[in-house]
């Protein structure tokens, strides 16, 4: 691992933080955030995130301001970022938007992965981490750049997961729902992925829902919607008994749905991320391409609650430009039932 500066930085006044991609990265970003502040507790920390999974950091207690990119046209939010005058910035993620925020923010610290030709340029403490050759999660990624404030500082503080806090309204949200609907002790299934990674497909989401109530015929099944995937949800429904669906506003309301489950079953996504945040028993599909694969992208801190199903381990020829895997057996489905079952109830 290349290593820029090793100066250690001083309590700064103020810090800034950025996760600007997808749902999953910025769950997985939760601990190195939290760690500028149990390292800096007087600093300000600010974060950078995108308006779509802003909502996911702005309950958190340890942040002081959380600051949606896209609600800015460029000027402005270059204007915004220098108002803050940061000592550091740190950027968990880079891409040309990002790395000119960096360079334009007048922070003296600039962290970041060095990755891109321009990185090197503008970050004067960057790491080059080789994050593609999945040698461990993306949040130990993540916490190694923050490690470059000062390694004996980041060494004397423990790492936590903080759990996404969802509020109340969405608590008593969910809660009339199974009320009105008799649902208890319910599986949520999120059987979509918005073509971020390889999933099953419908189809087999549906085979693998009868497959589980072959053994257990009432338990009760929740598919967790987001208004772009409701036909399909809907159709899932329609095909499975003692299944629902629920249609998620936004993200807290879906952390809150899937907090009050007994198990969840998805793919590489958001919503199994927010599970794994959550501590949630969870069955994740995930494909054994090294770059997708669960050694990086897996459901951080969750793993004694967190099955993985990889059903193209034998299969790794398949084509990974496709978003579905391809060839999905009967064993596949089995096996996923049966490690559904044996979380929910320790044997099949």
């Amino acid at each position: 691992m290349f290593i820029f500066c090793q100066r250690k930085i001083k309590t700064p006044k103020n810090i800034i933080i950025s996760r600007t991609d997808k749902i999953g990265d910025l769950v997985l970003s939760i601990p190195a955030i939290s760690m500028v502040k149990k390292m800096y507790p007087e600093s300000k920390l600010y974060v950078l995130v995108r308006r779509y999974n802003a909502e996911i950091v702005k309950g958190f207690p340890f942040i002081d301001g959380v600051i949606s990119i896209d609600d800015y046209k460029e000027k402005d939010l270059t204007a915004k970022i220098r108002q803050i005058k940061a000592d550091v910035f740190i950027a968990l993620y880079s891409d040309n938007q990002i790395l000119k925020l960096v360079l334009k923010s007048g922070a003296k610290y600039r962290i970041g992965p060095l990755s891109k030709p321009l990185s090197w340029f503008i970050y004067n403490k960057g790491i080059r981490q080789h994050r593609s050759e999945s040698l461990k999660n993306e949040a130990e990624y993540n916490l190694d750049l923050v490690r470059q404030m000062d390694s004996e500082l980041f060494d004397s503080k423990i790492v936590t997961i903080d759990k996404i806090p969802y509020g109340k309204l969405n608590h008593n949200k969910i809660v009339a729902f199974l009320d009105a609907n008799s649902i208890y002790n319910y599986v949520v299934v999120h059987p979509f992925s918005g073509g971020s990674t390889k999933n099953f497909q419908v189809d087999e989401y549906i085979r693998l829902i009868n497959k589980i109530h072959e053994k257990w015929p009432d338990k009760q099944i929740v598919i967790s919607s987001s208004e772009s995937d409701i036909k399909e949800a809907e159709y899932i429904s329609q095909q499975c008994s003692n299944t629902y669906v629920y249609n998620a506003k936004s993200i807290l309301e879906l952390a809150a749905l899937i907090d009050k489950c007994r198990l969840y079953i998805g793919a590489s996504t958001g919503p199994s991320h927010i599970a794994g945040n959550l501590s949630k028993k969870c069955i994740c599909i995930y494909p054994a391409y090294k770059f997708l694969s669960h050694a990086r992208w897996g459901l951080y801190g969750n793993d004694e609650n967190t099955t993985y199903i990889v059903p193209d381990i034998n299969n790794i020829e398949q084509n990974y430009k496709s978003k579905v895997f391809s060839n999905i057996t009967d064993d596949i489905i089995n096996e996923a039932a049966e490690k559904a079952l044996e979380k929910l109830y320790g044997y099949t």
